[in-house]
């Protein structure tokens, strides 16, 4: 168990909006014909390039202020086709919502593009589905891999039982029938996030709940412009409640942070451990809830993460290990296999930078674990308590480098990050808000 050392500021700080409700933001928005005002939008390369491809589309994006946005839409029936390939960046979440929405414009023809990292993520678990709704969707990658090459059209009704608990999977499907006007019913076998749902009923949708993990929506959709407010992303957040709850003395206000019930699993997750966060001002906006997190220095130990718990912290599963360095009784994640679908190989990837600390893991299908209480451990944090270097290897993967800069500030260890720019993806000025909570 790495000893803790790091006394914070106690302050009220605030993280960048949700980046799943600021791309979904943009989405709804073209598909309404009119205008819609988004605010707490987050400003970040991920949903920007979500933004930038659907104004090649039609969607006229005016910006007003930091985060705040008004965008106009001719409707979903006079969205055209790009003249040039849409590029997502390193958004996953971005290209695979798109893609179902694209599909379902009828006459919208569009190749969907990224980054390196993004050209290697799956993309066959959309493109089945998709195309067997009637799509005309072909990766022109290796093994299904974007770019994805689209030629919209009217889908047929469908009925699809996900075979993982996947938001992305769920929203990409849900975006295809609304763009198309058709019926779609959707089951999981874990319940997923459910944010567009959410957004769907906020401009005045109904969904059929037929049980709690199948629902089924069916046409006319109601698509008016809409004003979406943003919280704070609760997935950002997680930086600063592990922060928060590792420090040897101050306390941490986030305000403003969403906290849709299949995304609170980092707070299930470190109660579980042993962490104390307190739930202030709660309220309800745009159909999300919504409130303040406040962090107490806590005393963490080893706890067993439920399976049931995966995908709702599926995102938040390398800051939570970084947590687990400093539980007594070390740390384990199993049933994480979706972890491997990631920016990168998450599993290997946090693996393999544990084991350049001189940390003993195992490595599994579907997770990890690491032994807290060896000998050998006392050892390795002595070492680095030296001033020992150790290079991290991001893997061009946002969460990974913020992950290591927490662990680097709250163990005082001499971590050399090979890149951090990744972190402009989902969370601009990360770095200088994290100075700003620590003592110098």
């Amino acid at each position: 168990m790495i000893p803790r050392n790091t006394k914070l500021k106690s302050r009220e700080i605030t993280v960048p909006g949700d980046k799943s409700l600021s791309h979904r933001s943009v989405l709804f928005a073209a598909l309404s014909k009119g205008r819609s005002k988004v605010t707490g939008f987050l400003e970040a390369e991920d949903p920007l390039n979500t933004m930038s491809a659907f104004t090649k589309l039609g969607l006229n994006a005016k910006k007003i202020a930091p985060g705040e946005y008004e965008f106009e839409s001719p409707g979903k029936e006079s969205l055209v086709s790009p003249n040039v390939e849409l590029d997502f960046g390193n958004a996953g979440t971005g290209i695979r919502l798109s893609a179902g929405l694209i599909c379902g414009l009828r006459g919208v023809n569009a190749t969907l593009t990224g980054d390196d990292s993004l050209k290697k993520r799956p993309m066959g678990r959309i493109i089945k589905p998709l195309t067997a709704m009637g799509a005309s969707i072909v990766g022109l990658g290796e093994k299904e891999t974007a770019p994805l090459k689209i030629e919209g059209r009217k889908l047929s009704a469908f009925r699809y039982e996900s075979p993982i608990a996947s938001a992305q999977i769920k929203s990409c499907l849900m975006l295809a029938a609304i763009a198309s006007e058709t019926e779609l019913e959707y089951s999981e076998n874990i319940l997923s996030r459910d944010h567009t749902e959410n957004m769907f009923r906020f401009l005045g949708n109904e969904i059929e709940r037929i049980t709690p993990l199948r629902f089924k929506i069916k046409p006319p959709y109601i698509l008016n412009g809409g004003e979406f407010k943003v919280p704070g992303d609760i997935s950002s957040a997680a930086f600063f409640l592990v922060l928060g709850v590792l420090a040897k003395e101050g306390n941490l206000v986030i305000s403003n942070i969403g906290l849709n019930p299949a995304r609170t699993g980092i707070l299930t997750a470190l109660e579980l451990m042993g962490a104390k966060v307190e739930i202030l001002n709660r309220r309800i906006e745009c159909g999300e809830p919504v409130g303040d997190l406040k962090t107490y220095p806590s005393v963490l130990k080893k706890a067993n993460i439920p399976e049931s718990l995966i995908p709702s912290i599926i995102d938040e599963i390398p800051i939570l290990s970084v947590a687990g360095l400093f539980a007594e009784g070390g740390f384990e994640i199993r049933h994480a296999e979706e972890l491997r679908a990631k920016e990168s190989d998450r599993i290997h990837t946090m693996v393999s930078n544990f084991r350049a600390l001189g940390i003993e893991v195992e490595e599994y299908p579907d997770g990890y674990a690491l032994d807290g209480t060896s000998k050998k451990s006392e050892i390795v944090w002595a070492e680095l308590s030296k001033g020992k270097k150790i290079s991290i290897l991001s893997h061009m993967d946002h969460r990974i480098a913020m992950s290591f800069l927490i662990l680097k500030s709250l163990s005082g260890f001499s971590l050399e990050i090979d890149e951090t720019s990744w972190i402009e993806t989902s969370f601009p000025g990360f770095e200088t808000l994290l100075r700003g909570c620590l003592y110098e």
